[in-house]
């Protein structure tokens, strides 16, 4: 069912068409034909036409809509589509100019408190804007998800200039000189957290680092030897709202875009967020719980997922910044 809604101003009034224009795009109209819009049917549609008919009619002008259930000579499918393409530019508007900001965050000698700060207002406006084109996303094609994990993105370059729950010590404070030659502990059975963190340690920390699993109850022994990670009283577990994976990389200064792409799909499995319209984060998820399903053995799971993490680290290095 759709809303049709079209509308004529006199010629010497132009700032009447403009506003409803605006209207119209604000509530996620898509012309049809040159004075022919239309929104799928709904309560609040309606009611959004409704008062834009009334207020065309009092500033002059003159609006009529209806609803109908098909538009003949349109198929349905290319209406959506319509409304897919509108979107997905809008998406990636808001993405170019967060890249922008990235880009100037970067520059300049400013103190990391003045970035902090600038930082935290402009991620409220972006994601304000997201929220804005994610309500009127009537027929979502996916490409929200992109918009959404460079927001992401932001929030955790926010949390590390604000050094909430970072530990230990500062970002960047641990020597990968003293990490070597170890053997990193965790529970038995990993999951996306611990896997993803052991590619980080595998991958930037000791290329030849041991892994060893204990049970959830088992021991946790004092050795120099022995890094304990991912497990209550360890030295590298969740610290607040950040995931290891997360708190290993800040530690020892690993953050980049690659890793930051990484975090936000994993934090957001990891912590059993929503993940609706999140296409990557779903099937990241989809591929680890198969591996799991298919692996019995702790040590074949970790090398199979090596290769996951890689192939999307080397994908989001590889973006243009």
């Amino acid at each position: 069912m759709w809303l049709i809604f079209s509308y004529t101003v006199p010629a010497k009034n132009p700032n009447v068409r403009v506003k409803a224009w605006r209207r119209l795009q604000a509530v996620g109209a898509v012309q049809l034909k040159s004075s022919l819009y239309v929104l799928p049917f709904s309560e609040a549609n309606y009611e959004h036409l409704q008062w834009l008919a009334r207020e065309v009619e009092e500033l002059g002008g003159e609006a009529v809509f209806f609803h109908c259930p098909a538009v003949e000579n349109l198929p349905e499918g290319e209406i959506k589509a319509l409304f897919g393409k509108t979107r997905d530019e809008d998406y990636a508007r808001l993405y170019e100019e967060i890249q922008a900001f990235a880009k100037h965050l970067d520059t300049g000698a400013r103190e990391p408190e003045d970035k902090a700060r600038e930082l935290q207002l402009s991620l409220k406006k972006f994601t304000r804007r997201f929220q804005a084109i994610q309500e009127i996303d009537f027929f979502p094609t996916g490409q929200a998800e992109r918009t959404a994990m460079l927001l992401a993105s932001l929030a955790d370059r926010l949390k590390v200039l604000s050094g909430a729950g970072l530990v230990p010590k500062s970002p960047g404070s641990l020597k990968k000189e003293d990490y070597q030659g170890k053997t990193w502990v965790t529970r038995k059975r990993p999951y996306i957290d611990r896997l993803v963190s052991f590619w980080l340690v595998r991958r930037f920390i000791d290329q030849d680092a041991r892994l060893a699993f204990i049970s959830p109850q088992g021991e946790m022994k004092k050795d120099p030897g022995l890094v304990y990670f991912d497990m209550a009283d360890a030295e590298f577990t969740h610290r607040d709202r950040l995931i290891t994976f997360e708190v290993l990389a800040a530690a020892f200064g690993l953050q980049d875009r690659g890793t930051t792409r990484l975090a936000a799909l994993v934090r957001a499995i990891d912590l059993k967020e929503d993940l609706e319209g999140l296409e990557e984060a779903k099937t990241l998820k989809d591929l680890v719980d198969g591996l799991v399903k298919i692996t019995g053995n702790d040590d074949e799971l970790v090398q199979r997922t090596l290769l996951i993490f890689d192939a999307l680290y080397a994908a989001y290095q590889g973006e243009n910044p």
